[in-house]
């Protein structure tokens, strides 16, 4: 079973580029939001001179809310960015987000998973991290049926002949595969299957039709609605597996180099949305979530236990993109070239790391 799982996780991570730290609950691929009002006389850059780029395309997910949507409909995002308007495009995953940047039609993808991009980039696409998107914990996890009766002391037993459904070659399955070894529970004991979806993971999981769901966003609503009990808490996983769940940033190389002011002044208006939302989240809430395709925020934007934004300086400190950030890369794709996963691994991580547009954004 471990070989079948391994050549299936190697056929996802190589056809659908792996997923994203996550995987969105109701992207649309063809779809895109035009942040178009902006004034008359055009915008500057951080220089004061005004930027050549009119449309900027970034790559988002929805269902998955996030400060800068205060500014997507109404275009205040992109007048702060310093550019025409933002074509803000959903994606499903962060691998196709990756795919989308070597080919041309994606600039910016905001909030991309680091393991898929940590792949991608392994392989030698033409892309760089220049920030942290956002940090969260309980927002990524696995829900365990609540008929089993599972409590992390009786994992092994509980969960032996447990299918699962999770994205593959992502954090998520990252997370997993490590909490399993850290509750004792043998990979051969259990099946582990590549998800569709999140929605689906959350309708096969609220149907009895498996035990355990991984996912992030809205369908742990949905699981924990069911029944579901988490197979262990995000500070469990941050705090005792050691493994910190957060997103990032990320430009095609060669819009970098054209257009620096731009990725310098995206990353400063995120830092001032972010402080923005952070001063009034109750007014602010309902606009992004009508931005991210929901109905409310939920429990997104309620706690540090699940969405965090790291400021400017927190992401240029050692903690993140200073040091962290590189290492944990490196620990993740040694793990699943360990696994069968990946064939190679970069010596340094740090080589996909830019802090230059953080550092003149502050």
């Amino acid at each position: 079973m471990k070989k079948l799982l391994a050549i299936i996780a190697m056929l996802a991570l190589l056809a659908a580029a792996c997923g994203s730290d996550d995987d969105s609950s109701s992207g649309d691929d063809g779809a895109s939001s035009d942040d178009s009002a902006v004034s008359d006389d055009g915008d500057t850059s951080d220089d004061g001179a005004m930027s050549e780029v009119e449309t900027l395309n970034v790559a988002y997910f929805s269902g998955w809310p996030l400060p800068p949507q205060i500014g997507q409909e109404d275009g205040s995002f992109a007048e702060a960015t310093g550019v025409g308007e933002i074509n803000w495009v959903p994606f499903p995953d962060g691998g196709s987000m990756a795919d989308a940047m070597i080919a041309g039609d994606i600039d910016i993808s905001y909030s991309i998973g680091l393991t898929p991009f940590a792949v991608k980039a392994t392989n030698g696409a033409p892309i760089k991290m220049v920030g942290i998107a956002v940090s969260y914990a309980d927002a990524d996890n696995c829900f365990v049926s609540g008929d089993l009766g599972y409590t992390r002391d009786n994992a092994s037993e509980t969960l032996k002949g447990a299918t699962i459904l999770t994205p593959i070659g992502n954090v998520t399955h990252y997370k997993l595969l490590n909490t399993l070894e850290f509750l004792n529970v043998d990979e051969s004991d259990v099946t582990i299957l590549p998800h569709e979806s999140g929605d689906s993971t959350a309708a096969s999981f609220a149907s009895g039709q498996i035990e355990v769901g991984c996912a992030f966003g809205g369908p742990l609503v949905t699981m924990a609605e069911a029944g579901g009990v988490p197979l262990l808490t995000g500070d469990e996983v941050a705090n005792e597996v050691g493994i910190k769940t957060y997103d990032v940033t990320a430009v095609r190389n060669a819009f970098a180099d054209e257009h620096p002011d731009v990725v310098t002044g995206f990353l400063r208006a995120n830092e001032e949305f972010n402080q923005k939302w952070a001063s009034d989240p109750d007014t602010y809430n309902p606009v992004i979530a009508q931005a991210a395709g929901m109905e409310e925020v939920g429990n997104f934007l309620s706690g540090p236990t699940w969405f965090t934004f790291p400021t400017l300086d927190d992401q240029l400190s050692d903690d993140w993109l200073g040091s962290s950030v590189a290492e944990v890369m490196l620990a993740q794709m040694t793990f699943f070239k360990d696994q069968g996963q990946i064939d190679a691994v970069a010596d340094d991580y740090a080589q996909f790391i830019d802090t230059s547009f953080l550092a003149n954004a502050k």
